[in-house]
This record gives structure tokens, C-alpha cells and sequence, in this order.
């Protein structure tokens, strides 16, 4: 099921296209007010404070965004493994979840 024409949007359940809000009851991540990221940041290095977007919140959400962009980029669907946090049996697109590190840095 999806909406729109051609360049449609999917979901695995239809509901989630409605596009309404989630009640308050069913967030699992309560967050409190803030007008900025990066003031809240700032006063959050501070106060020792959680910030208000956690950082596996934040990283979930770019997730759709850059795994579109490899699809784009390889000209192909890719498969998400959502446990392993990897693209599952595509070696190129594989390669472009990471880039090369500039010497002397490197991940071990």
C-alpha cells in the first residue's frame, strides 16, 4: 500500500501512512521542550542532562535517508537487517555505509 503516484511512499503497515499523530500514551521516548538542538547541546554539556534527541534516536532517523541514497546510488532495492545494522547480501551497497579513514586514523 502507498501514497501518491510513482514515487510513492511504503510501509509495512498501512497505518503508519495515515500520517497521524502517535498518542502521547504509545511514545516510548518522552522529551522535553526545546528551541534548538544546538543550544540544547550547549546547556546539556553543561548540566550533564540528557539532550533532547538521543543519539539512537537521531541515528534511526537518518537511517531511511542515507539507506536511500545508496539505493540511488547502486541503481537497486537494498535490504536493511534492522538486528545486524547492516545491508544484507549487497557488498557494494555494503561498502557504502562507511568511508575511508584519513591516515593515520583508523578503526580497530
Amino acid at each position: 500500500m502507498g501514497v501518491g503516484g510513482p514515487e510513492r511512499i511504503d510501509a509495512s503497515n498501512p497505518e503508519w501512512l495515515k500520517g497521524d499523530s502517535l498518542p502521547e500514551g504509545l511514545r516510548r521516548i518522552k522529551l522535553y521542550e526545546s528551541h534548538g538542538h544546538q543550544r540544547n547541546f550547549l546547556d546539556c554539556v553543561k548540566s550533564r542532562k540528557p539532550t533532547i534527541a538521543p543519539v539512537e534516536t537521531a541515528h534511526h532517523s537518518t537511517l531511511p535517508g542515507h539507506l536511500g541514497l545508496i539505493s540511488m546510488l547502486v541503481g537497486r532495492k537494498v535490504q536493511w537487517d534492522p538486528v545486524k545494522e547492516t545491508i544484507a547480501g549487497d557488498a557494494e551497497a555494503s561498502a557504502l555505509l562507511t568511508r575511508p579513514y584519513r591516515a593515520p586514523w583508523k578503526l580497530v
